[in-house]
């Protein structure tokens, strides 16, 4: 059974401050999350999706900030109350499969991600191509507008014709990966979007979109156009 959770982290919360400076920190307590709870037995064969894998987000606000994780499996409350707060109230989890019932084709609306978006660069003939990071936004929003079809979406334009998405957020992130450095183009987009094939949607909700996606990129959610956040 797909899950959508969200945990609540304060800004002044000394263990919370830790682990948001470092995704790798993140991924890793969340792969212990969603790996207790399969040894664990609470979560059946029957409710893992096979072609699911587990995304999370990390939205960073004023006073509080909010992590959201889908996952095949309902992730440990034990393990993620442990390690990112010490209230368990500020963990909560939701079966995602209403949202996806209701991604219908010609349903519109509001949307968030996160994601890291690349280019190939060619390094001529007979060469893998090197991959670099988007840094400006008008680069950042054409590499998303080009997956529209692969999403199964169309973004909706304004009277300027272009499309009602906002790029924020964009900047480079660099962490360490054991010896190693890491550098991540981010950009967040925030957005309208009209579902023409319901079932890439539902792929794109529950696989991801673009690369990075253990490192906290790639969560696509979805919220009613006049309402709050569906995810939240």
């Amino acid at each position: 059974m797909t899950t959508i959770s969200r945990v609540t982290l304060s800004q002044t919360a000394r263990r919370a401050a830790r682990v948001m400076a470092s995704p790798e920190v993140l991924h890793a307590i969340i792969a212990r999350a969603t790996e207790h709870a399969e040894a664990s037995g609470r979560t059946g064969s029957a409710e893992r999706q096979p072609d699911g894998r587990t995304l999370w987000r990390l939205d960073r606000g004023r006073e509080l900030n909010r992590l959201f994780i889908v996952s095949p499996v309902r992730p440990s409350l034990e393990v993620l109350s442990a390690e990112l707060t010490s209230k368990s109230e500020a963990v909560t989890t939701l079966d995602y499969a209403p949202l996806l019932r209701a991604v219908t084709a010609g349903s519109e609306w509001r949307f968030r991600l996160k994601a890291n978006p690349t280019k190939s660069l060619s390094q001529g003939e007979g060469h893998r191509g090197r991959r670099v990071g988007l840094l400006k936004d008008a680069d950042q929003l054409a590499w998303l507008t080009a997956r529209a079809q692969q999403l199964g979406v169309e973004f909706p334009v304004n009277r300027f014709g272009l499309p009602e998405v906002v790029v924020r957020d964009s900047h480079l992130v660099d962490f360490r990966r054991g010896t190693a450095t890491v550098t991540l183009a981010t950009a967040v987009f925030d957005g309208f979007l009209t579902v023409r094939d319901p079932e890439l949607v539902k792929q794109a909700l529950t696989t991801g979109v673009g690369r990075a996606k253990g490192y906290g990129y790639g969560l696509l959610t979805l919220a009613r156009p006049q309402g709050a956040e569906a995810d939240g």
